[in-house]
């Protein structure tokens, strides 16, 4: 077994970091997304064979906060602490590379051109006890998932018509197109992982998986010991055949290097940073107090790319009628006062390199839906006399408007850092803060008394009507009017990718940009840190730890 190691003089160090420590205050789709190779070519299996590379052995330690409060995977729905570990364990039947294209997985796959139908066929394929994965197998989980799997898998399962089974294949027809179809089917978080049918049949209806003997997958990994409130461990699934998907990313050869993945649970953030000092952990956090320190020792820095955009919105619905935030030339002078740079330093407390200056809902790199317009639109351009003319030209009379946010957050530290760039121009602002558990409701409610709104929402990854809040509506404070409607229509009724889908979401950008509904500062990247030894070896924007590995 590979261990971290320390040098003597490094123990000296630690204790005076524990002296430290103890005295400071704490801180806390279709054809564009689809390869173009065949669906149907029968993929490779990886060459290497396991445990003849030097890569191999060792036991991965992750400091966590929480970790999974079920087994079951269908009940998982995107939850970050369920699929933290289940994405060892289970698979999809298809897989998103981090080129924004669908690969087989599971399963070949061949989408209608129209989206109206998908087929689905087994490869030669196991689970972790040894038994071959049938077309049972898929068919049952999907069906599983459709009914208790969430609001994202069901809204699949909702629109299928026919299912129909032939040999090692099933094709799904659909009344309709499905825009989120092959993300949910592929996406990594569940609830779409494929579960022996033998073990659905044995849970009956409406049961979740208790037992642990129960928690059979086709993944690199499988779970030995599961404790939530401690820890949860995976062990390699000596049954596992490595294979080359074909993509990248996830689509990416599933390696499993390390001998065991443990998830620790510590919920003192003070407490992980020392675990992290001491090499008790491979990888985990550092209170930013201490980050100078953790990486004079040796501590490896990594900023991961999530793809999560900081912004604000508006409320512009009825019940905030009278408020000058209606009007949208008070809007465009919020926009062209802000200083981008000066607000994500503030959220990120100084750091440069953990964010990026841009308003898209998309990712630069689809490079089937990113365009530039949003960027164009008066994002950052920090113009005070453009944005004394937009205010002058709203009527505004010097009225106070309400900020919403919570103590404590990076929202609160991004309003702070704008407030005094409004109050430049000539606009009051009162900062309402309250405290985290209230922020969500009063932020939800048109009625609550905000004029602007804070929110964190992860970009769309494939198609920009699938899950960003930032175009389906629920971050553009009830934004609302019949040009935006038939947009989302159009988006949401046309095959990823197709011309019609580019081109209306292209039109929406435009519309937003006219309208300023809501303003993203940002991107933001999520940062963690690991032992010297610790190679993470990962593309994309949803970490997994399968082909990290010990250098020493």
């Amino acid at each position: 077994m590979k261990k971290c190691k320390r040098l003597i003089s490094m123990m000296v160090l630690l204790m005076l970091f524990i002296s430290t420590l103890t005295a400071c205050t704490s801180q806390e789709p279709p054809a564009s997304a689809i390869p173009e190779t065949e669906n149907g070519d029968e993929l490779e299996e990886s060459e290497e064979s396991p445990l003849k590379d030097d890569r191999y052995g060792g036991d991965l330690v992750i400091a966590t906060s929480y970790i999974s409060n079920t087994l079951d995977p269908h009940y998982s729905a995107g939850a970050t602490a369920n699929y933290q570990w289940m994405q060892y364990v289970y698979e999809n039947a298809i897989c998103l590379g981090a080129d924004g294209k669908y690969y087989p997985q599971i399963c070949d796959f061949e989408y209608a051109e129209d989206g109206l139908s998908l087929k689905l066929t087994v490869r030669d394929y196991y689970f972790s006890d040894g038994t071959k994965v049938t077309i049972d197998d898929v068919v049952a989980s999907f069906e599983r998932a459709g009914k208790v799997g969430g609001s994202f898998y069901t809204k699949v399962m909702s629109l299928v018509t026919d299912t129909k089974i032939e040999g090692n294949s099933v094709t799904y027809t659909f009344s309709s197109v499905g825009v989120t179809t092959l993300t949910e089917i592929a996406d990594v978080r569940g609830p779409g992982y494929i579960m022996p049918k033998r073990i659905i049949d044995k849970l009956g209806e409406g049961n979740q998986i208790t037992d642990m003997a129960d928690v059979i997958g086709t993944g690199c990994y499988v779970l030995t010991k599961y404790d939530p409130d401690v820890e949860i461990v995976l062990s390699r699934n000596e049954n596992y055949v490595v294979t080359d998907f074909g993509g990248t990313g996830i689509a990416a050869p599933h390696n499993a290097y390390m001998d065991t993945i443990t998830f620790s649970v510590n919920t003192d953030s003070n407490s992980r940073t020392a675990g992290m000092i001491a090499g008790d952990y491979s990888i985990g956090g550092i209170t930013s107090d201490m980050a100078p320190y953790a990486e004079k020792i040796g501590l490896r820095k990594h900023l991961l790319s999530n793809q999560w955009t900081h912004a604000i919105f508006f409320n512009l619905s009825e019940e905030n009628k009278d408020s000058i935030v209606q009007n949208k030339n008070f809007r465009k002078a919020v926009r062209a006062a802000l200083d981008m740079d000066a607000i994500m330093l503030s959220i990120f407390e100084g750091d440069s390199t953990r964010y990026e200056l841009e308003p898209s809902a998309i990712p630069a790199s689809n490079k089937t839906y990113y365009n530039e317009i949003l960027k164009n639109a008066d994002y950052n351009i920090k113009d005070k006399e453009l944005a004394k003319k937009y205010l002058e030209e709203s009527g505004y009379n010097g009225e106070e408007i309400t900020w919403l946010v919570s103590e404590g957050s990076a929202f609160y530290r991004a309003a702070v850092a704008a407030i005094q760039m409004l109050e430049d121009i000539g606009i009051k602002v009162n900062l309402w803060v309250v405290d985290s558990g209230s922020h969500g409701s009063l932020r939800a409610d048109p009625a609550a008394g905000h004029d602007i709104g804070a929110w964190e929402t992860q970009k769309a990854m494939i198609n920009p009507a699938e899950q960003s809040s930032l175009v389906t509506g629920t971050a553009a404070g009830w934004w609302t009017n019949d040009t935006k409607t038939e947009l989302l229509k159009k988006m949401q009724g046309t095959i990823t990718g197709s011309e019609e889908s580019v081109a209306a979401y292209k039109a929406f950008c435009e519309l937003v940009a006219e309208e300023v509904p809501y303003i993203v500062f940002g991107t933001g990247k999520t940062l963690t840190y690991t032992q010297p030894n610790v190679e993470l070896n990962y593309e994309g924007i949803i970490s997994y730890y399968w082909n990290t590995y010990f250098t020493e």
